[in-house]
């Protein structure tokens, strides 16, 4: 019984407690003030300066115009007449290879060309000087079938009144018909004489073979010795061709950049295979970048650009869009991109750049000054296209403000509207429930209450310091009163179960 007293004591003792924190919550919401709560924004301030918007991209400075010298000769170098850094002019030379071989090789080459001309001289004066006897000979043949065929001629028609008379002497019965066939065998064999000439207008002609036959006269090796001459002929040139470039020569006036070969080396053996000599024009430099297709519709040839290196420390010196390639070409394998080579041309003092190094281009695109600036994210696209942005009000209140834009770059953007000025506090990044009207807050709003109310009613900082004291202790008492009551039960227990022990040896014996 005892026990259960002491559990209904507790019991009372921790809903007391309860009842007073829950009354001095009630209290504190009971006396707050009824008012609508403000939505949490983050603003940034129009700011008036300049803007612009560019596209930095990097690449190798070059000259403008450089040329690597190689040569396909196996020959000796004899004289290396410049070093890295010299400059040069167009058809200077450069090194010298050891010609005296291929010297003795033109001398043989003209000699054989020569020997080859005299032979097919005298073999052509032999086959026109057979050829003028072949047709002198045939123009006597002529001559002699002419007297055979106008004698021929004759004695068939000879024997063609013959045999006119005999067939009139048959028809009147006094020749018999063998006598006419005699005469007509005759008149035949005088008829196919006639024909075994080839005549033409009463004249004897030559037959084809009798022009082959002149035709056979002529050498007919000229035309092999003709290609043979044009061979040996096309060998001189290229040995006299190999002669002149034994000296290695500059193609343009510019600066040695590299030099890649040694004295004694042949001058188709150089260090790693590169080009004996690179030539530059690093007078003038400039910069081959890749503009992503994405951006090439804002580039034209003429566009100012700002470049900067490691090499300036600090300083920049301009430079102008050059070129621009009419195609473009493959960014990487690993993705569908293209990119069109531009050349940026640097121009005025290099101030000490270096062909070779890297920079960085900055194409200007467009610009404006003293205009009124603001981040991007405070833009906000609506439905029918328009722009516009959130203003925070001085009552704390969404006023919804169109605007256009100008130059924008990667963080910010010119706005145009008549409604706003310098200083104006724009919402970011502006969500849908945010509307002509929504009451807001910052959080330097917030912190600027704080430091208000802390200044302005330091008594309400005792109150709730009380009230927290106040909760504090009562959560200790019943921290202390649950720790009593534990003890109380305990010694209670304790007791109990001794008078338990004492009384249990009397009721055993009973």
């Amino acid at each position: 019984m005892k026990q259960k007293i002491l559990a209904h004591k507790k019991g009372i003792v921790i809903a007391v407690v309860i009842c007073l924190i829950a009354g001095i919550v009630y209290y504190k919401k009971s006396n707050a003030t009824n008012t609508e709560m403000p939505t949490m924004v983050n603003t940034a301030s129009v700011q008036k300066g300049d803007i612009k918007e560019s596209i930095s991209l990097r690449a190798a400075l070059e000259g403008t115009e450089s040329a690597e010298i190689v040569s396909r000769l196996h020959y000796e170098v004899l004289q290396l007449n410049v070093k890295e850094g010299d400059r040069v002019k167009r058809g200077q030379v450069l090194a010298v290879l050891d010609s005296d071989t291929l010297k003795e090789e033109i001398k043989r080459a003209e000699d054989q060309l020569a020997l080859a001309k005299v032979e097919s001289s005298e073999a052509s004066s032999r086959s026109a000087q057979n050829v003028e006897l072949a047709k002198a000979q045939l123009e006597d043949k002529l001559k002699d079938q002419q007297t055979a065929y106008e004698k021929a001629v004759l004695d068939r028609d000879e024997i063609k009144r013959k045999y006119d008379n005999i067939k009139t002497l048959v028809d009147a019965g006094i020749e018999t018909e063998e006598a006419l066939k005699e005469i007509q065998n005759t008149y035949d064999a005088a008829q196919q004489a006639v024909d075994s000439y080839t005549v033409e207008d009463g004249k004897v002609v030559a037959t084809a073979a009798d022009l082959k036959s002149i035709e056979n006269s002529a050498d007919n090796s000229a035309g092999s010795r003709a290609k043979s001459i044009a061979m040996l002929q096309t060998e001189l040139n290229n040995k006299r061709k190999d002669l002149e470039e034994c000296q290695i020569v500059s193609p343009i006036d510019g600066t040695i950049t590299r030099v890649n070969i040694k004295l004694g080396r042949f001058a188709d053996d150089t260090d790693d295979d590169k080009p004996m000599f690179v030539v530059e024009n690093i007078d003038q430099l400039e910069m081959d970048i890749l503009v992503s297709e994405y951006d090439i519709g804002k580039i034209e040839i003429g566009q100012t650009a700002t470049i900067t290196a490691d090499i300036l420390k600090g300083e920049t010196v301009e430079g102008i869009v050059d070129r621009i390639s009419p195609t473009g070409e493959e960014m990487s394998s690993s993705t569908t991109e293209r990119v069109i080579p531009t050349t940026v041309r640097i121009t005025g003092d290099t101030k000490g750049l270096i062909a070779g190094i890297n920079a960085k281009a900055e194409i200007l695109i467009s610009e404006s000054n003293d205009t009124l600036i603001l981040p991007l994210e405070c833009l906000q696209q609506n439905e029918d296209g328009t722009i516009s942005v959130l203003r925070v009000n001085s009552e704390n209140k969404i006023e919804v403000i169109p605007v256009t834009t100008g130059v924008e770059n990667d963080l910010n953007v010119e706005v145009f509207s008549d409604m706003l000025q310098e200083g104006d506090n724009i919402v970011v990044t502006p969500t849908p429930d945010l509307a002509e009207g929504t009451l807001v807050t910052t959080p330097e709003m917030m912190q600027q209450m704080d430091t208000k109310a802390d200044v302005e009613n330091p008594q309400g900082n005792i109150e709730n310091n009380t009230d927290e004291n106040t909760q504090s202790d009562a959560e200790n008492n019943i921290d202390e009163n649950t720790e009593g009551d534990t003890e109380n039960d305990t010694d209670q227990n304790t007791e109990d179960n001794a008078q338990n022990a004492e009384n249990a040896p009397s009721d055993s014996i009973e």
